[in-house]
């Protein structure tokens, strides 16, 4: 396997990587504007048509470095002139498990691996810079930033909107220090579109992000404090579950609506096991980090809560994303529905009902755009923006603990 896994980057790289030129890049381009322009966002924001096409034709005439990484960023300016967070560009390098970069040969092989070692090395001090960077308050985007233990990383800011992630230090080895693992591109209230290799097999990613005190939530990269963070704890790692709190107050965890065949199973297995016993004053309802999924799994959770006559607390944060956004939102409509936490991805416009992603002309590069466009009109003003709570939650507090104090004793 790993014979034929050299064999195939030895093939790519003779043909793609090192020769990607100018008239590769328009390729990609076009490949991109054509494809973007089936997409379900861009054909029902015609408004978007002549910005998107005069982008298009500004990136056409454009000199630009031919590096895998600004061409990249530079695809994803053209897309995200459309309002549609669905829409995705990946980058076309096999993937690999960290069991495989055990393998001493194998690891050579990545490392001496061009596909794999396109990102920028820093020719900065980066004692100095570390020096320099950990006086950064909590509050700055630059800073010292980690990820577990695996990761330190330098945030530093290049231009007016430009951030760039520098390892400080790697427990992953196919990642070496002084690389360039991110970029942020800032896009107003505290919100960024992030472009990076994933942690082990450095594939080209893309998201939205955002900063909240210290940790950029899409990859969880955080400065290090002396106080628990409850952004992300307190709540059960297992998708569904109940539990009675008090007398006056019931936890459900909604956290997938997962529409694959085992998703809808488990998810209709919860819904049969708490539909009869709803019978405490207030519910909180637990939807953070739920990415989603589809209404043959969620529509069952609202039809149940629509007929609930007590209070609903709802809780979410960043990683509320897609229909779990929209459940949200209809939710919301209630007179007996409170959101709380933070605000929600903003990825709900659109969605994807079909597999297959699509290679670029160059074999750099996959996308996989979107097809449906249900209600559209409904949830477009809060794509980019997320849901917003009725009242935010300090993280330096579980968050259940402060609701149940609030509302529920």
């Amino acid at each position: 396997m790993k014979c034929a896994f050299s064999f195939y980057l030895s093939l790519i790289s003779i043909f793609c990587f090192g020769q990607y030129t100018h008239k590769d890049f328009n390729n990609d381009l076009d490949f991109v504007y054509e494809n973007l322009k089936k997409s379900a966002s861009y054909k029902t924001q015609s408004y978007k048509h002549k910005v998107i096409t005069n982008k298009y034709i500004e990136l056409k005439d454009s000199v630009i470095t031919l590096n895998i990484l600004d061409s990249y960023m530079k695809l994803y300016s053209l897309v995200d002139e459309v309002d549609d967070y669905h829409n995705e560009i990946y980058g076309n390098t096999p993937s690999f498990k960290y069991e495989d970069i055990k393998d001493e040969s194998f690891l050579t092989g990545i490392l001496n691996e061009p596909r794999y070692n396109f990102y920028p090395k820093s020719i900065m001090n980066l004692d100095s810079l570390e020096t320099v960077l950990s006086k950064k308050m909590l509050t700055d985007y630059e800073g010292i930033y980690y990820y577990k233990e695996y990761f330190k990383l330098a945030i530093i800011q290049k231009s007016a909107t430009l951030f760039e992630g520098i390892i400080l230090d790697t427990k992953i080895p196919s990642w070496r220090q002084g690389e360039t693992i991110l970029y942020l591109v800032y896009k107003g209230n505290n919100r960024f579109r992030l472009f990076s290799g994933k942690f082990i097999d450095k594939q080209l990613i893309s998201t939205i992000d955002h900063f909240r005190a210290g940790r950029f939530l899409s990859l969880n990269w955080e400065k290090e404090r002396t106080t628990m963070d409850y952004y992300n704890v307190g709540f059960p790692t297992e998708p569904f579950t109940k539990k009675e709190l008090n007398a006056e107050c019931t936890y459900i965890k909604l956290g997938s609506f997962d529409s694959s065949n085992k998703g809808i199973k488990d998810a209709t297995a919860f819904y049969n096991s708490i539909k009869d016993n709803l019978i405490s004053k207030n519910l909180i309802l637990d939807l953070r980090n739920n990415s989603g999924g589809g209404d043959k799994s969620s529509a069952q959770f609202y039809n149940l809560f629509k007929k609930f006559k007590g209070n609903i607390y709802v809780l979410v944060n960043f990683n509320t994303i897609s229909n779990a956004e929209q459940f949200t939102l209809k939710l919301k409509k209630f007179n007996n529905v409170m959101v709380l936490g933070d605000n929600t991805r903003g990825m709900l416009t659109y969605g994807r009902n079909y597999a297959v992603d699509k290679v670029s002309s160059s074999a750099l590069f996959r996308i996989h755009f979107t097809d449906i466009n249900t209600h559209w009109r409904e949830y477009l003003p809060y794509e980019g923006k997320g849901v917003t709570p009725d009242f935010y939650l300090s993280s330096t507090e579980d968050w259940i603990e402060q609701v149940v104090r609030k509302y529920c004793e």
